[in-house]
């Protein structure tokens, strides 16, 4: 008997979504590495030209180097660090030093004209093509900043979207099997816990907490955890409706620990959802604190970034041993607001981590 013949096997359906993000993620990683080869080439021609005519450039054709630096290594070098920066944005969307990184590239071609003297032409006032060198490289770092600070503002307000809708959620938190939240009661605002979603009607009847009008997790004690609320729901115990009398029908567990009861809370769902109103609460409260630490140590801080500034001045000029500049006179004679944007960019990295001390407190520590 001749064996049947093998029938291929059906090709695999491709869901047209999923071809369309795996379209999307090859276009984001060609556009990274096209991005940083386009923009070392264009920066490692911008600084050999920048170091060339610093040195005297002697029979080189100036006009065609101006030419370069206006058209053909500018274009290339923005070029370069927008896709570089969109690429990275979508391959990278979500890692926690995504923005960080950003701005810090951005600063590194933003501030060139003050540190690139210092350190590869001892401090010397640039020549007409070597600050046109520098224009470039500064023109593509204030482009690539503008991404990076609307990346950094978009991660932090889709952070904050995130832990006010899901809070623990987010830290993959078990809440048992088919939860889901109750619709009969008001989702009241930093409400008890008879007032949030996901406490039951049936036990809530008989709950010695709900009639007492306290708390589960000051009582440490709840629907959720204690087995002798939940028995008692179940028998159909009967609960004073009298705050003071219904306290009194309120459980006391000798068995455990007042830290194994805390741990039992910070599991709760219920208590959880009492950390996302707390959230919501001291997000705008912490927003408002740190902008306006920012513009009453206005002036102070920009001291502190000029002095910052003088201070890496004079590791530089340690390590390449030559005599310090006056960085700081420097910057003010340059008409640019360096001070500013540096403060800015470092407000802005220490606000995200500002934001992220405040999710661990609420959602790791449960304060």
């Amino acid at each position: 008997m001749s064996k049947p013949t093998p029938q291929p096997s059906p090709a695999p359906i491709i869901d047209p979504k999923d071809a369309f993000v795996q379209f999307l993620d090859s276009v984001a990683r060609f556009l990274f590495w096209a991005g940083t080869v386009a923009t070392l080439i264009s920066l490692g021609f911008l600084i050999y030209t920048f170091q060339t005519f610093m040195s005297g450039g002697a029979g080189l054709n100036q006009d065609l180097a101006l030419r370069n630096e206006h058209g053909l290594f500018k274009n290339i070098l923005l070029a370069g660090v927008l896709a570089l920066s969109v690429g990275a944005t979508f391959t990278f969307w979500g890692e926690e030093v995504l923005g960080f990184l950003q701005l810090l590239g951005a600063g590194a071609l933003f501030f060139a004209p003050i540190y690139l003297p210092m350190v590869l032409a001892g401090g010397q006032t640039p020549t007409p093509v070597a600050a046109e060198a520098l224009a470039a490289m500064q023109f593509a770092g204030g482009i690539f900043g503008l991404v990076a600070i609307a990346v950094t503002i978009i991660d932090i307000i889709q952070r904050i979207q995130l832990r006010s809708q899901q809070g623990a959620r987010a830290d993959q938190l078990k809440y048992g099997k088919d939860i889901k939240e109750e619709k009969d009661i008001q989702d009241v605002f930093m409400g008890k816990c008879w007032q949030l979603p996901f406490c039951r009607k049936f036990v809530r009847e008989r709950c010695p907490i709900y009639h007492s009008r306290r708390t589960c997790w000051r009582e440490q004690v709840g629907c959720m955890c204690e087995e002798q609320v939940i028995r008692d729901a179940m028998s159909g115990k009967v609960i004073p409706k009298d705050a003071v009398q219904a306290a009194k029908f309120i459980p006391i567990n000798n068995k455990l620990t007042p830290s194994q009861k805390q741990e039992r809370c910070r599991q709760c769902v219920i208590y959880n959802e009492h950390q996302k109103h707390k959230y919501k609460l001291i997000l705008p409260v912490a927003t408002a604190v740190f902008v306006g630490l920012y513009l009453l140590f206005r002036g102070p801080l920009l001291e502190m970034t000029s002095q910052l500034l003088v201070t890496i001045d004079r590791m530089i000029g340690r390590a390449t041993f030559r005599s310090d500049a006056n960085v700081a006179q420097q910057i003010t004679d340059s008409g640019m607001h360096f001070q500013e944007v540096l403060l800015i960019c470092l407000s802005l990295i220490v606000f995200t981590y500002v934001l992220k001390l405040v999710e661990f407190l609420i959602f790791k520590l449960k304060v």
